[in-house]
């Protein structure tokens, strides 16, 4: 795991500590705390989206290559390219409707709409969505050249059902 790995992957303990310290509160002292809850949800967001980002990287996301297994090298190919132009359509179109309702809540300061006492600035967690969906733009045309070159890194060669190790 790279840096950037470990930096996403250390997004979780904060949520843990929030979680627990809230969850003790709650138990012990029967008064949550009231920031909590949108800590968790920011922290989440983070974690999930930038972590979607580089599970893409690493090519460890779920696939359904059933199929795949069956085509020839260059029908793999062919459905590489494929798949990774719809992650990257899905991706600039997220991009696209993402970064100005981004810029407009960083010009308006925006906070939160929970109405809580906490009320906490969310202006910086729109950014995080248009940043994961950049990098996993940026992935996903790596991905397509990889595909067009043939060097892909995912290998069809052993047939899994008959592997018997």
């Amino acid at each position: 795991m790279g840096r950037l790995g470990r930096l996403i992957a250390l997004l979780i303990l904060p949520l843990i500590a929030i979680i627990v310290y809230s969850a003790l509160k709650s138990y012990f002292f029967r008064s949550p705390p009231i920031w909590t809850f949108e800590m968790s949800l920011f922290l989440f967001g983070g974690f999930f989206m930038l972590g979607s980002a580089y599970c893409h990287m690493l090519k460890k996301h779920v696939a359904v290559d059933i199929i795949n297994h069956y085509l020839s090298a260059r029908w793999r190919r062919v459905q590489g390219v494929f798949a990774e132009a719809v992650v990257l359509f899905v991706a600039i179109v997220i991009i696209y409707i993402s970064v100005p309702s981004a810029w407009r809540s960083t010009l308006i300061g925006e906070r939160s709409i929970l109405q809580t006492p906490f009320n906490p600035p969310i202006w910086w967690f729109r950014w995080i969505i248009p940043i994961s969906c950049l990098l996993i733009a940026v992935q996903a045309c790596i991905d397509i050249v990889a595909h067009i070159r043939g060097t892909s890194e995912i290998s069809y060669d052993s047939d899994p059902l008959q592997e018997t190790e």
